[in-house]
């Protein structure tokens, strides 16, 4: 059974793509945006060595007294994004997630690629969840 992790992280160590190995399967990769300074993707590779991969950015903004405007926030992201998936979690925190299938043959080209849509999908959308927190 393939190394799902081990390969992403050979592949960003052959692209020079900096990465923090945060444990036995997780893999975190922080991008800086244009409309947010900092955009951390989590990569979790499952546990029983699947080829299951999930992607996660959490740190967009709190709606913490204001999820309702969270959610409706979220839904209209939603309606104009059809790869990343944003929700409001129990901390009513903004969650960008994206959950991939991957094969041993194309790993880290793919989740780098995941990566990059998490990024740049975040990035776009953050003025809107800026607006809706603050309207």
């Amino acid at each position: 059974m393939a190394n799902y992790k081990k390969l992403f992280m050979n592949y960003m160590d052959m692209e020079g793509i900096k990465y923090v190995d945060r444990d036995e399967h997780v893999v975190r990769v922080t991008y800086t945006g244009d409309n947010l300074k900092t955009i951390p993707v989590y990569v979790f590779f499952d546990e029983d060595g699947d080829p299951i991969v999930q992607f996660k950015c959490w740190e967009i903004a709190n709606f913490k007294g204001k999820e309702g405007k969270g959610i409706y926030a979220c839904n209209m992201m939603n309606k104009e994004y059809r790869w990343v998936k944003f929700s409001l979690d129990d901390d009513s925190d903004i969650v960008a997630s994206i959950d991939a299938y991957v094969s041993s043959d194309n790993c880290g080209e793919v989740c780098m690629a995941l990566v990059r849509r998490v990024v740049n999908i975040t990035d776009d959308a953050y003025p809107t969840f800026a607006k809706a927190m603050w309207a």
